[in-house]
């Protein structure tokens, strides 16, 4: 074969390559060009999602994507109320991580997960509705379904905040709870667990020097409302929230401390549990910083004289237990016997500042078996058995 017919024989394989390379080259720079156009339609397309919450304007600064690990990240969201009558927004992050979750296809399931850093809540009281901000409108949960179509197993909350706050009472309110972290696990039901309640939520957050906790089981598949729930709050500093109790009480005080003790289930549409909140070493009446306002001293000095008859003195407390009771949705609370346990914190023994222990799933009883114990029964002849209760509650503690 001659070097001309050799050269014929090569030059259509020669075009061939130059054809897929064309192809190929196109198809690259399509594709790079739409890797950098897609945080852009992104960015769009998530802000004019969050605009249909009724009632309230969504915004997200900016949107990262990684691909590799199939997620994308929303910087600096921002949700406000449209009449922009309140200054602060109602939710606000410094990052929304959302994203697959692989260790849920080791189960076979396609789920995704929700990270949150620095989430801000914030309640504000007004004395309109245009200028209060206590609930949102459940549109929101279709854009969320939106923003992440998949089934959520997992989320993730870490630093966060939740504000009380009122503008407009005297002196101005801000009560927050910072250090806010939250972990849910397995709300889908991603491990297809056989157990009632498959998934579990913790929390904890600091208040004032205080520290909360919070751990649930729960069944979030579940048509009707089901799980356990045990929380507390230790130690929370009372003096922290003088502008709360001088701005609707029209009192502060001096001293003390609050912790507050609660648990609670519910199955089938009915609940039950109590709260236990115990005040220590209270002072209230400030003859120093309230020298100038002799009706504010003497409306503390009664306040101040009705917790000191109510207090038990070998351990310095205050103290009550209300227990709820019945309809998930009005549960009934006995106003006796929540004054009974005062009276018996106060004169027969004083309540132990721990959870009992004592709620759960099989303590959940018909609607028609949750009315509560008389005022004279829960006093007295309760008194063998609740001097039981502290001993459990302290072996507990131990």
């Amino acid at each position: 074969m001659t070097k001309s017919t050799r050269t014929r024989h090569r030059r259509p394989l020669t075009r061939k390559r130059k054809t897929v390379y064309i192809i190929l080259g196109s198809l690259l720079v399509l594709l790079i060009a739409f890797r950098i156009a897609l945080p852009y339609i992104l960015l769009k397309w998530v802000n004019r999602e969050l605009a249909n919450i009724k009632g309230y304007y969504g915004h997200v600064d900016d949107i990262d994507v990684a691909l590799i690990r199939g997620a994308y990240i929303l910087k600096g969201t921002r949700l406000d109320k449209t009449d922009g009558k309140i200054p602060v927004p109602f939710f606000s992050a410094d990052a929304i991580d959302l994203s697959l979750e692989w260790s849920a296809l080791f189960h076979g399931k396609f789920d995704g997960k929700i990270g949150v850093d620095h989430p801000v809540l914030n309640f504000v009281k007004g004395p309109t509705e245009a200028t209060s901000q206590t609930k949102i409108d459940s549109s929101w949960q279709d854009v969320v379904k939106k923003l992440m179509p998949l089934d959520i197993n997992r989320l993730t909350l870490n630093e966060g905040e939740i504000h009380y706050r009122d503008f407009y009472s005297d002196p101005k309110i801000d009560i927050f709870t910072k250090d806010v972290h939250i972990l849910a696990t397995n709300l889908s039901n991603a491990e297809r667990s056989k157990e009632l309640l498959p998934s579990t939520a913790d929390a904890s957050a600091t208040v004032y020097g205080g520290k909360a906790t919070l751990h649930m089981r729960l069944n979030v598949l579940s048509k009707v409302p089901i799980f356990e729930m045990k929380a507390e709050l230790r130690s929370l500093d009372i003096t922290n929230l003088n502008n709360f109790l001088q701005a609707y009480g029209k009192f502060d005080v001096k001293k003390g401390e609050i912790s507050v003790f609660t648990e609670a289930a519910t199955k089938e549409e009915v609940i039950t549990g109590y709260v236990k909140p115990i005040i220590k070493d209270l002072k209230v009446v400030n003859w120093e910083r309230d020298k100038g306002q002799p009706l504010k001293i003497a409306w503390e000095a009664i306040i101040g004289s009705v917790a000191w008859i109510f207090k038990n003195h070998s351990k310095d407390q205050q103290a009550t237990k209300i227990d709820f009771s019945g309809n998930l949705k009005s549960p009934s609370i006995n106003i006796m016997e929540v004054i009974g346990q005062v009276l018996y914190n106060a004169f027969i023994q004083a309540l132990y500042p721990a959870l009992e222990n004592s709620v759960s799933l099989n303590s959940v009883k018909a609607e028609e078996q949750t009315r509560p114990k008389t005022f004279l029964g829960k006093i007295f002849n309760k008194s063998g058995s609740k001097k039981g209760s502290q001993g459990k509650e302290k072996n507990n503690k131990k």
